[in-house]
This record gives structure tokens, C-alpha cells and sequence, in this order.
């Protein structure tokens, strides 16, 4: 899935490629040019004393570098321009599957995981771009250039050079091997990284309260020391190639030298060619070595890419094919029965739901309750019989019609850091400011004159955000309420307005109500529920 979005993402942006191989080719270029120059210093210019020539020669020399690193500096430009912009609509596609995903699927992964797809192992792929791929090509190119160009001095140069480069490849085989298995046990932990934080910082007010920070900061200790170890596996295998590499390097030089020093006529080179072969060699020795570097960052990369894959191959749901839904309402459940992890919590269950019906679903913890409203919701689909809603299968109804047809008041309320009224209207821009300090008015919450401030949770007590959401069911005015345990935090007082103004206010609408305990709503029928 990755490599087709990556070649949707290029088909767009043809010129980047365009751009990034003419780059490579002028980097591969420039990489021997200044070799070139400094023959022509030694062998023909230093002997004749012309010093005008000589001046001209090193300002040709000093340029070549600096046009090398003008061309290096344009070439990471836009790989990073380019790159940030894959990562943007690699994101997008990635949030895009989300909606796609099963409710199962959202709701067994956690949290901690889910933002290591998307921040970890996307920042992993960009650094594909940055200094992977790219780099290396370029380094492969620039070692050609730099073998085609020793060739050309000599041959006996030429294979001697030959010789060394598979014993480099070999070693740089075996810590690509080795890197590998150790960045992949390393993406694996970060998600564990990131959810013992997320989970610390969620509830860091129990944490002080309960005065369990010792035992808290042990087992973050835990954690973190179990993703350093998988880390320093993978810094180990980085740390000793660039040293390994270097002293490789030094050695050959020496040994050049030390031949060309006996017997200069070996290499069958000039003293120019022969200090203009040793630049070449260093200069080869220098993408050699970052090939280290870069074949890290590629494996890191790799094993973020498997990752994305497999964060692709989640479970999806079904095309929600029903956009409309006409008439009286009717709910019905036929012969239901649902499982989770092969238990068995709804077995043949049997209910009609009118328009105006109000129905209470009781019953202790593990029972159905709220199996029966995720069903009737369409979230999750029986795994035997039917949900309909006006003969339709709930489990096929699209989001935009559910929630014009549906409001739930939840046991835990929900804002997402916006302003009053767009938590209130949930970002509609349809419904007029004066719908909301209507609900506002309804629920007891008055005192509110600015809609437009950002609702800042902390400043409200539980009850006031229950009447929150309430509010902000009376404002989408649907045809259909769900009552999620909405009293089981929240002051019998509260409560019991709670109940007074969805009687109030839902006379003609379908209310289903899951709750333990608490005053029923007016006329509701009681549907006693069991454990399995």
C-alpha cells in the first residue's frame, strides 16, 4: 500500500524527479572535478613556473568545491520540500483509512500506538527522502565516477581499489542485517513509549492524589529502559562503521604511498596523477562511509514502511451504501446476537422500537446495555440476525445521515479544544448562534454570553458538562437519543434536571436510555437485560 501511494504521490510531482537525477548527475560530476584540477597543478603548471596559470588553476580548484556544495545544498531543498509534502499526503491518506477502519479495530489499538503511526514512523520515512534513498543513489553515482575516473590513471590502481570494495560491502551487509532487527524491535516499543506518557499525563491528577508517583515513574522506567536497549543495538552497529571505515582508509593511503614511495613507476602514474588518485580514493572512501549512515537510515525507514503496511491492512469497514432515511421511525432488533472475543454477551434478542417509544435498558456490567446501542448505532454488526432501522440494516447507514438522525449524551462528555459553539454544534456551520443559546437556555447554563470562547473543561463542573451535552442534542434536534449512562458521575440533582428536560424536550422522538440507577424517563418501558 505504501509504494502505491508513494507512486500516486510522484506521478504528481514528476518534476521532482526530474530535478533530483539532473542533480545527481552534476553531484557525480563535480565529485572528480576537483581531482582533475589538482593533476594539472602538479604535473603541469607547479614545474613551469607559470603562476598567472597556477593562480587560475586553484580558483578553479576552490570553485569546484563551492558549485559542489551550492549543488548539494539545492539538492537537499528539495528533497526536504518534497519530502514534508509526501509526509503531508501520506498522513492524510493514512487519516482517510481511519474512517475507514472497523469500530473493533479503533477501539482495540491504543492510543499509544496509533500516534506512533503516525508520528514516529512517518518522521522515520521522511528521513527516507532527507538523507536515505537520495543520498545513497547520489554516493553509488559519485563512487562510480570517482572508480571510472582511477581506472583511467591505472589499472593495477583500478583493481587494487576492486579488491578492497567487496570486503566493505560484506561488512556493510552484516550490519544492514543487524540494524535492521534492531530498528524494528525499536518501532515496536515506541507505541509502548508513547501510551505509558499519554496514560501518565491523562491521569496525572489520580497520580498525585493517590501519591503512587514512585510506582509510576518505575514502571515508565521499565518501559524506557526496554526501548534503550533495542536503540543502543541498532547506535552499536552505527557507531563502529565509521570508525572501521576510516582506519580502512588511512591504511590504504599509507600503503599507496608507502609503493609509490619504492618503486614509482608501478602504478605506471605521474606524481600528479598519483596525488590526484589518493584524492579520488579518500573522496571514494567519503561515500563509502556515509553509506553507514545512510543504510540506517534506510533500515529505520524500512521497518516504519513495514509498519505502514501492516497499519493499512487493518481491518475496514463495509461501504456505508444508506444515505436516506424517510418517515416514522421504527427500530428493530431480529433474533441479535453479538460476541466479543468469542463471548457471547447478546444472544437472539428481539425489540421493536417505535417513533415516540421511550425504552430503559438495565441490567448490571457485561450485559448488553451498550453492545445493544453501538448495534442500533450501526458502529458494529450482529453477528447473527439484523439491526433495522425502517427496514433498513443500521450497519449500512453513512455517517452524515446518523448524525442527522442520531444524538448521544454521553456517560464521559466530549469536547475536541474548540470554541462553545463549535462544540456545541460539533462544527456545523448551518445552525445560527441563536439555536445555541436556546439549548444554552434550555439546560440551565443562561450565564453563558459568549459562544465564541474557547470551553475550557476545567472551568465547568461535571454536571455543567453533562449539560453541555445536552445542549448540544437539542440543538442538532435529532430523531433519535441515546442516554449512555449520562448519570453515573454527575450529582442525582443534575440527573434527575437532565431527565426532566430530555422528557421535556423529546415528546416526539425515539430516547433509549442505558443506566443502572437514577429516575426513569417519563413512561419508559424497562428492558431487563442479563449477563450470558
Amino acid at each position: 500500500m505504501f509504494k502505491h501511494i508513494l507512486w500516486l504521490y510522484l506521478k504528481k510531482h514528476k518534476l521532482f524527479m526530474i530535478s533530483i537525477i539532473f542533480l545527481i548527475v552534476v553531484v557525480s560530476v563535480l565529485a572528480v572535478l576537483p581531482a582533475q584540477i589538482l593533476r594539472v597543478i602538479v604535473d603541469d603548471t607547479i614545474g613551469s613556473k607559470n603562476y598567472s596559470k597556477l593562480v587560475i588553476l586553484a580558483v578553479f580548484y576552490t570553485l569546484s568545491y563551492l558549485l559542489l556544495g551550492i549543488i548539494n545544498f539545492l539538492k537537499d531543498l528539495v528533497l526536504v520540500s518534497t519530502s514534508q509534502g509526501f509526509l503531508a499526503y501520506l498522513k492524510i491518506k493514512m487519516l482517510e483509512q481511519v474512517h475507514r477502519f472497523k469500530y473493533q479495530t479503533l477501539v482495540t489499538k491504543d492510543t499509544g500506538s496509533l500516534e506512533a503511526y503516525f508520528n514516529n514512523d512517518t518522521n522515520s520515512i521522511n528521513e527516507l527522502f532527507t538523507s536515505g534513498v537520495i543520498d545513497m543513489t547520489t554516493d553509488l553515482f559519485k563512487m562510480l565516477a570517482i572508480l571510472i575516473s582511477i581506472f583511467i590513471y591505472s589499472w593495477v590502481f583500478g583493481f587494487i581499489v576492486l579488491l578492497i570494495i567487496p570486503f566493505i560491502l560484506l561488512f556493510t551487509a552484516v550490519v544492514r542485517k543487524r540494524m535492521l532487527k534492531a530498528q524494528l524491535k525499536t518501532k515496536n516499543l515506541e507505541g509502548n513509549v508513547n501510551q505509558e506518557l499519554l496514560e501518565n499525563v491523562e491521569n496525572i491528577v489520580t497520580i498525585k492524589t493517590s501519591k503512587c508517583s514512585s510506582y509510576i515513574k518505575k514502571r515508565y522506567q521499565n518501559v524506557l529502559n526496554n526501548h534503550f536497549k533495542a536503540n543502543q543495538a541498532s547506535n552499536f552497529y552505527d557507531a563502529i562503521f565509521s570508525p572501521t571505515m576510516q582506519i580502512i582508509r588511512s591504511v590504504v593511503v599509507a600503503v599507496i604511498l608507502l609503493i609509490s614511495g619504492v618503486n614509482s613507476s608501478i602504478f605506471g602514474m605521474s606524481i600528479g596523477m598519483i596525488i590526484s588518485a589518493i584524492s579520488l580514493l579518500t573522496d571514494l572512501f567519503s561515500p563509502i562511509e556515509n553509506l553507514g549512515m545512510e543504510i540506517q537510515t534506510i533500515q529505520k525507514s524500512l521497518a516504519a514502511v513495514k509498519r505502514i503496511n501492516e497499519f493499512f491492512a487493518f481491518p475496514i469497514d463495509e461501504v456505508k451504501t444508506i444515505t436516506s432515511i424517510t418517515g416514522p421511525l421504527a427500530l428493530s432488533y431480529h433474533n441479535v446476537s453479538f460476541s466479543y472475543d468469542k463471548k457471547e454477551v447478546i444472544k437472539n434478542f428481539n425489540l421493536d422500537i417505535s417513533q415516540n417509544a421511550k425504552i430503559s435498558l438495565q441490567g448490571p456490567s457485561g450485559s448488553g446495555k451498550s453492545t445493544l446501542m453501538k448495534l442500533a448505532l450501526g458502529l458494529i454488526k450482529p453477528d447473527r440476525g439484523e439491526v433495522l432501522l425502517n427496514d433498513k440494516p443500521t450497519y449500512l447507514l453513512n455517517e452524515e445521515e446518523r448524525q442527522k438522525l442520531v444524538q448521544i449524551v454521553y456517560q464521559e462528555p466530549f469536547f475536541s479544544a474548540g470554541t462553545i459553539y463549535e462544540e456545541l454544534t460539533l462544527r456545523d456551520q448551518t445552525i445560527k448562534p441563536e439555536a445555541c443559546y436556546l439549548a444554552l437556555n434550555l439546560v440551565g447554563l443562561s450565564y453563558i454570553k459568549d459562544i465564541n470562547v474557547l470551553l475550557n473543561p476545567k472551568e465547568y463542573s461535571s454536571g455543567e458538562l453533562a449539560l453541555f451535552n445536552v445542549a448540544r442534542v437539542i440543538v442538532h434536534n435529532p430523531q433519535i437519543i441515546f442516554l449512555d449512562e449520562m448519570n453515573a458521575k454527575i450529582d442525582p440533582y443534575t440527573s434527575n434536571k437532565i431527565i426532566n428536560i430530555i422528557d421535556e424536550f423529546a415528546k416526539d422522538k425515539m430516547v433509549i436510555s442505558i443506566n443502572h440507577y437514577g429516575k426513569p424517563l417519563a413512561n419508559a418501558k424497562i428492558i431487563k437485560l442479563t449477563n450470558c
